[in-house]
């Protein structure tokens, strides 16, 4: 039986077709030595650049992790020997990311400039100075930064199936195909909104206790968010696979 296929048996964590974020959670305790993964990545997170970018490549270390043997798998140990796999791995990862943004940025930032036009349209025409013209330009202030926000989040949806499939598939030129992409947003796309809610609020929460840490606690805490990202990820994948969806050539390991 090939990889793809003992992934999706051993997937049985993702019950009945549903994400397990508790999973995602404790998987890094599966290994022993644990503590030294996540102050690896940690020390990864707190260089600039070229740290970010290793830290991007073990994140697709252990989305590949999943993807060869299932949900169940073991944490893959931070190796130094694979500094250099991780940082081109991050780095496809990264420039994935990165031309992703600057497509959805001018997006975003019409969409502001079209926001505050129309809050201080509003306000001049109902006169600035009346309680009128400030509750209603408190009101549309804060109903275009709900729908803001709600674009954001929409956007790193979308993000999601390239940004796994450069973790997963070494040919760059295959990262973009909008096919497989359109594809696995149509068979998991609930899910990744779901997701992605989950990973805002647990980073929001391991960012308060880092900095009642002391501060420093906020770069653990950004690792750990790291590490849970990545399986969350890999369970999409594997969400995906079950469904039907076309898996990523693997290479041998």
């Amino acid at each position: 039986m090939n990889g793809e296929g003992r992934m999706i048996e051993e997937g049985s964590v993702l019950r009945e077709g549903r994400i397990d974020y508790g999973r995602a959670w404790r998987y890094q305790l599966d290994d022993e030595h644990w503590i030294v993964t996540l102050l690896c990545v940690t020390a990864a997170v707190i260089v600039p650049i070229v740290g970010g970018i290793v830290a991007l490549g073990y994140q697709g270390a252990v989305i590949e992790a999943l993807a060869r043997e299932g949900a169940g798998a073991r944490p893959p140990r931070f190796d130094f020997d694979k500094l250099v796999e991780y940082l081109l791995r991050g780095l496809r990862m990264f420039v994935v990311s990165l031309l992703m943004t600057l497509v959805m940025l001018p997006l975003l930032w019409l969409g502001s400039v079209i926001m505050l036009a129309v809050v201080l349209g509003t306000a001049h025409a109902i006169g600035p100075q009346s309680t009128a013209g400030i509750a209603v330009s408190c009101g549309l202030t804060g109903l275009f930064v709900l729908l803001y926000l709600v674009v954001a989040l929409a956007a790193a949806v979308v993000m999601t199936p390239p940004t796994v499939r450069a973790a997963l598939d070494r040919d760059f030129g295959k990262i973009f195909d909008f096919v497989w992409a359109r594809d696995f947003l149509r068979r998991t796309g609930r899910e990744g909104w779901k997701v992605h809610l989950f990973v805002i609020a647990i980073n929001l929460g391991l960012f308060i206790v880092g900095l009642l840490a002391l501060v420093i606690g906020v770069f653990p805490a950004m690792a750990f968010g790291l590490l849970v990202q990545a399986h969350l990820y890999g369970q999409l994948y594997l969400l995906y696979l079950r469904r039907g969806g076309a898996p990523v050539p693997l290479p041998a390991a």
